[in-house]
């Protein structure tokens, strides 16, 4: 069976989630201010879907369509956030998405969890490319991912619906090579 793997930062654990951290989840991500920043996060967020969601982490992994990390601090393990990759292996790519919940921005987690995921994705996944997008509306979200070496790819006009309203957003991306580069 495949596990999502466990991986630390200095300040950080990326770990599987499990159904202790449900209530966590609801509360963090129930946030109006994250519903706004992501797609697929609904407001108000209803009870049990934590739950929903987090029961479908494994069978993902093992059907390596997805790996979905909890984010956690190191010093008390308490629950900032969630990252992952929704895996492309035909293409040898991945897209991430993250959240970190509002009580914990503008605290370089969001950076730091990035920066873990890339060097998994790209050293032990052999990952050629890893992408992402974000609202407009949100560009903290661009400069986590400038902050990390991904460059820009484009600015797509009215590219998602959200709750009801078409959304431009920003694509970027960064590739193997580049990726080495930066670390060497």
């Amino acid at each position: 069976m495949k596990i999502i793997p466990k991986l630390k930062s200095e300040r950080i654990t990326l770990r599987a989630f499990t159904l202790d951290d449900a209530k966590k989840v609801q509360k963090l991500a129930g946030d109006k201010k994250i519903a706004e920043t992501t797609l697929y996060i609904p407001h108000p967020y209803p009870d049990g879907a934590a739950e929903e969601w987090i029961i479908t982490h494994q069978k993902e992994c093992e059907e390596n369509k997805s790996i979905i990390w909890a984010i956690t601090k190191n010093d008390n393990n308490e629950l900032v956030g969630a990252i992952g990759f929704t895996l492309q292996p035909k293409f040898n790519k991945a897209e991430f998405g993250l959240w970190i919940g509002v009580p914990f921005w503008n605290k370089g987690y969001a950076s730091e969890a990035l920066s873990v995921i890339l060097k998994y994705g790209f050293e032990e996944l052999k990952l050629n490319k890893i992408f992402a997008h974000h609202f407009i509306t949100n560009p903290a979200s661009g400069k986590v991912m400038l902050k990390n070496g991904m460059k820009l790819e484009g600015h797509l006009r009215e590219d998602v619906v959200k709750d009801g309203k078409y959304i431009d957003v920003k694509f970027y991306s960064i590739l193997q090579r580049e990726y080495k580069k930066l670390k060497k």
